[in-house]
């Protein structure tokens, strides 16, 4: 047990301080093939992790010294650099955070890791629900890593992985598919996307991507279009005779000046999905939905598919709700075990509430973002 020093103010009494935040952290590198942890990368990496403890926390009472891992992948060796059990406490995280960041960042920029940075691991308790500690490893890596923001996907309820997020719409107008992102597109984009991903060189000056307009009441349009260096009509005829798109040419200073405007084809494919999981933004944290809790959610929509934010359903209403929604799988409709579990998800991960033995939709309900969540190495790799 953790001992926690008491202190006598005068006139006060023994004041207990607060308790210092444990943090567990672990960085990984991209893999490489030639790669490999000889003497010389170790004594290197010993001396860097020396200098950084003797003017930092690196050597503190509850350890946190550096040490890298090493294992195979493929055909290549990954490296990662972990510290565990980092004690730090109120009013000195965020200088002493910053000095592990620039430690993980160093390894990669003096060769001593395999590769760039691939994913940055944070463990601590609770680590989902204690917004002040998260809220300074944001600050802290864009300091380090150039004002980027982040996110954090929740593992765990103690674990975060810090990313990036690219946000398609909000929750409710992907359960209600009345966004730009509609299914009706789906078989369109993969057709394009299977004929590039087969033609490889003939497209390689050129990037792809969809312009999604509202249509009013109905299906959303979309525009196929493509930038460069100057108009193809080479390319924009074997894309029409190949999957019958006709694709029209941006200037790339006006594709620059209405980028929001202008979507990647595997990422309006993956917000149109009506299969599988989802990755919901809450806030800054990330959480994956499976699909058998998006079927749920419909639990909680009206016959209109507007969300009831001012009822709350009894146990006996859901259930009878569940016999007769087309969004459960017919194999589950019956079942009340079904149905526990996978409310006690919804509950404890926000996205429902139980109060008196109700239950209703979580008042932020509505401020939910649909996205996708990316690694720090895979967010500038991702294929337009």
């Amino acid at each position: 047990m953790t001992a926690v020093p008491r202190i006598t103010r005068a006139g006060v009494g023994p004041v207990a301080m607060p308790k210092p935040t444990m943090f567990d952290m672990a960085t990984h590198y991209e893999p490489s093939a030639h790669f490999k942890f000889s003497r010389r990368v170790r004594n290197e990496f010993e001396a860097l992790a020396r200098d950084y403890s003797r003017n930092t926390w690196l050597m503190g009472g509850y350890g946190g010294k550096p040490v890298m891992q090493t294992d195979i992948q493929g055909i290549g060796v990954a490296s990662r650099v972990e510290i565990g059990r980092l004690s730090l406490r109120e009013g000195s995280q965020g200088t002493l955070l910053q000095s592990a960041f620039e430690f993980f960042r160093e390894c990669g920029d003096r060769g001593l890791a395999s590769g760039p940075i691939d994913r940055i691991l944070v463990h601590f308790s609770k680590a989902d629900h204690r917004p002040r500690q998260r809220e300074t490893l944001r600050q802290v890596f864009g300091d380090v890593f150039g004002g980027a923001e982040c996110s954090f996907l929740a593992r765990e309820r103690d674990l975060l992985e810090m990313g990036r997020c690219v946000a398609y719409q909000s929750l409710i107008q992907y359960l209600r598919e009345d966004g730009l992102y509609h299914s009706a597109h789906r078989g369109r984009i993969e057709a394009l996307q299977r004929h590039l991903h087969q033609e490889v060189g003939r497209y390689e000056n050129h990037k792809f991507y969809v312009r999604p307009e509202a249509v009013e009441g109905g299906v959303p349009r979309v525009v196929f279009c493509y930038t460069g260096a100057s108009p193809d009509r080479r390319a924009e005829a074997f894309v029409e005779a190949y999957t019958d798109e006709m694709v029209q040419y941006v200037e790339p200073q006006e594709f620059q000046d209405h980028r929001d405007g202008y979507v990647g084809l595997r990422d309006y494919e993956r917000a149109s999905r009506r299969f599988g999981g989802l990755w919901i933004l809450q806030g800054d944290v990330v959480r994956h939905l499976m699909a058998q809790q998006v079927g749920v959610l419909y639990l909680f929509f009206d016959d209109q598919m507007t969300p009831a934010f001012d009822r709350s359903f009894t146990w006996d209403e859901l259930v009878e709700r569940q016999r007769r929604s087309a969004h459960i799988n017919r194999a589950m409709r019956n079942s009340q075990t079904f149905l526990e579990m996978v409310l006690e998800g919804l509950v404890s991960g926000g996205f429902a509430e139980e109060a008196g033995g109700t239950f209703g939709l979580a008042a932020e309900f509505s401020e939910y973002q649909h996205v996708t969540f990316y690694p720090l190495g895979d967010y500038g790799k991702r294929a337009q």
